[in-house]
């Protein structure tokens, strides 16, 4: 869920810090080449020194926090050095959601009104055939001729009733020629709106390569100056922490909880594996046997971590904290689990957007597929692709974090088609 937390990001990339521990540096591994902000930066042997006396401590909190600031302000800086890019294609792509929802919207009315005009101009032709073969003036005629008087009433009885009849199938003819203007009327402004959608289309995406080329330059950088923030954070920790007298003892309790994210992704590879396997069993089968076809959810069981249809689910996730549109603006689906569980590629692609996209989605992550399909990760902790590079299906692109509008971890999920937002529940991608 996109929402604004209040708390740091602490100890959720522990692998980073366990790896600052053990002495790989404070940038981390991955971005070497990559300097964050310049700063004069506490070892962790400063760290433990410090521990070890109260008041020592208690000013290395202080000068803690004061680089943790630094390190946010530059953190800021980095993240809105292309916000004017990234707003333009964000203003771009409103207008283009609001024409598709237009067209989409005349499309649906202007088919109604076809129906409605057909059929009105089949039930005139049907009053015109009947009134046909009950005869017509000829036979009037020679009814009026006879002297007969119940022959007369006949006559009369009969002139009123086709009286009525031509009235009413004037009405309905009159009703058939104003549906068949008003089709004709939506039609050509359903078409109207239609080549307004194209146009925007086709600006937005423009705009959208703009700012990704923009913001791939400082992917690198702001993942670096992330990573030390998470460096600091865990210095801090350790400081605060009452319940070991050493960072030895504190660096336990971060590797076991490595020991979990790693058991974790581990089993999100071993379902992906087993769901591909699986995947292609049935696909063998539905071909040995000419004919069938499972459902959506092949392999996925409930819980994420599998395979839909031909597309994988991107990350195991416990449940759904908040469907497609449950509250106006929420565009995807929020699958639960915790931080630094690997994000696979639902299906190959190339990667359209990497690095931070603003204070509500955070570290993003696009991939285009073919067909007009695009999938959006948002977030994340950490990237593990860059702009432009083609991935395959289930292979790891990122990591689940709790960056941007973000109360806890979990993967903020969205497909579209078309450009167009669409349920991945309701349309069989979860």
């Amino acid at each position: 869920m996109r929402k604004q937390s209040q708390t740091r990001r602490t100890r959720w990339i522990a692998g980073f810090a366990i790896a600052a521990i053990l002495g790989t540096g404070l940038v981390g591994a991955g971005t070497g080449s990559v300097p964050a902000q310049a700063l004069d930066l506490p070892s962790w042997a400063d760290v433990e020194a410090a521990k070890q006396n109260e008041a020592t401590a208690a000013a290395k909190v202080i000068e803690i926090e004061g680089l943790i600031a630094q390190g946010e302000a530059e953190l800021e800086r980095l993240r809105n050095l292309h916000a004017d890019s990234v707003s333009a294609f964000q203003d771009a792509e409103a207008a283009f959601q609001a024409a598709a929802r237009k067209s989409e919207t005349l499309d649906a009315q202007a088919e109604q009104s076809r129906i409605e005009a057909e059929a009105a101009t089949a039930q005139a032709a049907a009053l015109v055939s009947q009134m046909y073969r009950s005869g017509g003036v000829d036979r009037n005629v020679e009814l009026f001729l006879e002297s007969e008087g119940d022959t007369a009433d006949a006559l009369l009885e009969r002139l009123a009733s086709m009286s009525k009849a031509t009235e009413r199938n004037t009405a309905i003819s009159e009703e058939a020629q104003q549906a068949m203007n008003t089709a004709a009327s939506l039609g050509e402004q359903a078409e109207v709106a239609e080549q307004q959608r194209e146009t925007l289309k086709v600006e937005k995406e423009n705009l959208e390569q703009a700012a990704a080329e923009a913001v791939a330059g400082q992917a690198e950088a702001l993942q670096a100056q992330e990573e030390q923030q998470t460096v600091l954070e865990t210095q801090l920790a350790a400081l605060k922490d009452t319940t070991t007298s050493t960072v030895a003892g504190y660096q336990e309790r971060l590797r076991l909880e490595e020991e979990e994210r790693q058991r974790l992704a581990r089993e999100a590879e071993a379902a992906r594996i087993a769901a591909e396997k699986a995947a292609a069993e049935a696909a063998a089968n539905a071909g040995n046997s000419g004919g069938g076809g499972g459902g959506n959810n092949a392999g996925n069981g409930g819980g994420g971590g599998g395979t839909v249809g031909a597309w994988y689910v991107p990350i195991p996730y416990s449940y759904i904290s908040t469907y497609f549109q449950q509250w106006w603006g929420h565009t995807g689906v929020d699958l639960v689990n915790g931080c630094g569980v690997p994000i696979v590629a639902p299906n190959s692609g190339t990667i359209g957007f990497v690095g931070w996209m603003d204070n509500t989605g955070g570290n993003m992550i696009y991939l285009n597929h073919g067909n007009g399909y695009q999938t959006r990760f948002a977030h994340l902790s950490r990237f593990n692709v860059g702009y432009g590079q083609w991935v395959n299906a289930g292979q790891v692109i990122g990591y689940v974090g709790t960056t941007g509008m973000s109360t806890g971890c979990h993967l903020h999920y969205e497909v579209l088609r078309g450009g167009v937002f669409i349920d991945p529940v309701g349309n069989g991608f979860v």
